[in-house]
């Protein structure tokens, strides 16, 4: 009997975590979208287009598409920094030009940054996955490299 009882203990906690883990994975953004970056503004800044927020699917699963004006893809001028709502990700390693379905206007390139698996978990955690998940919270700002 004493069985019976831990196993349905441990279906109720299991159906519970859940539970819990799909309420977080769809809860809304807890912050609305901030204003659009200026563009003329010191560094420049560009919202991402689209993102990918999968962290459940394995490692590169968690990513932005951002749109980069040509200008800035000389990765010995430039280097870029991610900013997922106010969280800083460092500066980002160089990646080659991005092609996908999505084509790049003239001008521009596709450039595509991913998000560390734990950082995409933490989110999950602190209630605010909905954030990341929302384009408009992932910024990548363009930092001219000193000579």
């Amino acid at each position: 009997m004493v069985g019976a009882e831990v196993l349905r203990a441990t279906a109720v906690g299991f159906a519970l975590l859940v539970t819990v883990m799909v309420w977080l994975i769809n809860k809304p953004p807890t912050t609305p979208c901030p204003a659009e970056p200026k563009v003329d503004s010191k560094p420049p800044e560009i919202q991402a287009m689209k993102v990918v927020v999968q962290p459940w699917k394995g490692p590169h699963q968690v990513y932005g598409m951002f749109m980069v004006p040509i200008r800035y893809k000389d990765d010995r001028l430039y280097s870029t920094r991610l900013r997922v709502q106010g969280f800083d990700e460092g500066q980002t390693s160089p990646e080659p030009e991005y092609s996908d379905s999505m084509a790049a206007q003239p001008g521009y390139y596709l450039k595509q940054i991913y998000v560390p698996t734990r950082l995409a978990l933490w989110f999950l955690v602190s209630g605010l996955f909905g954030d990341l998940r929302t384009p408009c919270h992932w910024t990548l700002v363009i930092v001219e490299r000193r000579s």
